[in-house]
């Protein structure tokens, strides 16, 4: 029960993350789904794989609730959302098939990828937080800019199980020079769509190792479960409270929990 219980407040508290901060769940995720996992029994060699898919999962719905929010105030923006929704499930395909789900790609791979990925976009953040409420959105689209973004965001979602949040917002916030709220909600906008896409392909893979525990591809919904069932409390409320926010207070939110991240994956390294 208790097990059950922790893994629902993880999801209470990524789904308040995703609506706030526009990144996904997968941030909390990531910290708690291996813990779960090494509780159940997965072998250690899957960890990463299992991890990385159940996050993306949980991120899906998380993505989805927030998005809904967003739409009902008319704050979607289609014109951005598919072409890097496009090119981050090319990306986000490719380096699952190729990359994650073999032999190659360890826990501890998995740990050092998020930490010098999120240690860029801590830098990134932090350098340019300050300078949030001075940002006007160019009238033109730079497709080559949006694709980009895209191939970025759909590697770094597949590498890491978090979404595609830590590159699609700094990217829209520093290459369009667009409002972080805005490059918020497209943000959630692209995770859902290639999220979905990427969960349904982890659905039909099979484990290279032979695993116990009762499971469909690297999915486990007893596990994603709870996490799912938590976020749909709190997505919503995420999304009400970033509105209230300023855009400076979001930026260092979203670098304070890039912190906790980086912290917790060193640690496991160690």
């Amino acid at each position: 029960m208790d097990f059950y219980f922790l893994l629902f407040l993880a999801g209470l508290i990524g789904g308040l993350i995703s609506g706030l901060l526009g990144v996904g769940g997968g941030i909390v995720y990531i910290l708690i789904l291996p813990i779960a996992f090494n509780y159940i029994g997965i072998p250690d060699q899957e960890i990463a794989q299992f991890t990385i898919a159940n996050s993306l999962f949980g991120t899906f719905f998380a993505a989805l609730f927030s998005t809904s929010n967003h739409i009902k105030h008319g704050e979607f923006y289609p014109k951005q959302i598919l072409p890097i929704s496009i090119f981050s499930i090319i990306a986000g395909l490719l380096s699952l098939f190729f990359i994650v789900n073999t032999p190659f790609y360890s826990r501890e791979v998995f740990n050092v990828v998020v930490i010098f990925l999120l240690g860029g976009m801590l830098f990134s953040t932090l350098f340019n937080a300050k300078k949030q409420n001075q940002f006007k959105e160019r009238n033109s689209s730079n497709y080559s800019l949006l694709s980009l973004t895209g191939l970025s965001a759909g590697l770094a979602a597949s590498l890491t199980g978090l979404g595609g949040g830590v590159i699609i917002i700094p990217f829209l916030n520093q290459g369009f020079k667009m409002g972080v709220k805005k490059a918020k909600a497209i943000s959630l906008g692209v995770i859902t769509i290639t999220s979905l896409a990427m969960v349904v392909f982890n659905l039909f893979q099979q484990p290279m190792q032979e695993i116990q525990i009762s499971h469909t591809g690297y999915i486990l919904f007893q596990v994603a479960g709870p996490l799912i069932v938590g976020t749909l409390i709190t997505a919503r409320i995420g999304v009400k409270w970033s509105r209230k926010m300023k855009a400076t207070t979001v930026s260092y939110l979203f670098a304070a929990f890039i912190i906790l991240v980086i912290v917790k994956k060193i640690l496991e390294l160690i």
